[in-house]
């Protein structure tokens, strides 16, 4: 395919060495001092990887799906914006898939901790906290994956109300969920969730090595987006991963 880097700093330049390497092509590259997308340009695009700033997301989608671009979109911190997206999105006949974390790695990880969520719902003496740790140069806190990882407890543990992000100022609420950011040094990203009761501690950890697993899963993204009409999360591709492999193992035997 032909794509396009909407963003295209450390993130963007590793999803470029990941595409090449699987064979695409990098039509064009967009950063803060870039014109828009133009309507010669966009014929020769399939699809564009979004990890830009969050307050352009919505303008730039509005843009690109208009020119009937297909879009994956990394960046974070936009979510409020997202029934108008799907609307953009829906009217202009396009396919955009976006996720917090594009890592095939992480999603899995999703799914344990939505497993946990469950089991733990039925054990009140477990409390229940997020702890993530980024480099010292990302904007967001806490991360997307982090706000994703306790919208999925927070729908599976009927006693966690909400969330409390920061240092909190006095004793926590027992019904809140607290959320605990670390920037640090070149930490390519961890995400701890911690259910701890007066007997033992339980700890699930994801730790990112570096950026490939992010990279690699949103050049997935693009090649799996790419002539879908409507918006997709990566658990919609992580879902028929599963599925078509769990069909390869039966056929194998």
């Amino acid at each position: 395919m032909n794509l396009a880097l909407i963003g295209y700093g450390k993130m963007g330049k590793e999803a470029e060495r990941i595409a090449l390497e699987r064979g695409h092509s990098i039509s064009k590259t967009f950063d803060s001092k870039s014109a828009p997308l133009s309507g010669e340009e966009a014929r020769r695009i399939d699809v564009g990887i979004h990890f830009s700033k969050a307050e352009t997301v919505r303008k730039d989608i509005e843009h690109w799906s208009g020119l009937g671009k297909d879009l994956v979109v990394g960046t974070t911190g936009w979510g409020k914006d997202l029934d108008i997206v799907a609307a953009l999105v829906k009217k202009a006949g396009t396919g955009l898939i976006y996720a917090s974390n594009y890592s095939i790695g992480v999603n899995l990880f999703f799914r344990l901790v939505q497993e946990l969520g469950d089991l733990i719902n039925a054990f009140p003496e477990y409390d229940l906290s997020i702890h993530e740790t980024h480099h010292k140069e990302k904007a967001d806190s806490p991360s997307g994956t982090a706000l994703t990882l306790a919208e999925i407890l927070l729908k599976r543990v009927e006693r966690k109300k909400g969330k409390l992000v920061g240092v909190p100022e006095g004793k926590i609420k027992p019904e809140l969920l607290h959320i605990v950011s670390t920037r640090l040094g070149a930490v390519a990203g961890t995400h701890t969730v911690t259910a701890d009761s007066g007997a033992d501690t339980i700890e699930l950890t994801h730790r990112a090595k570096n950026r490939s697993g992010f990279a690699l899963g949103a050049v997935l993204a693009a090649e799996w987006i790419h002539g879908r009409k409507g918006i997709f999360t990566m658990d919609d591709i992580l879902e028929e991963m599963l599925t078509n492999r769990s069909r390869s193992q039966k056929s194998d035997l």
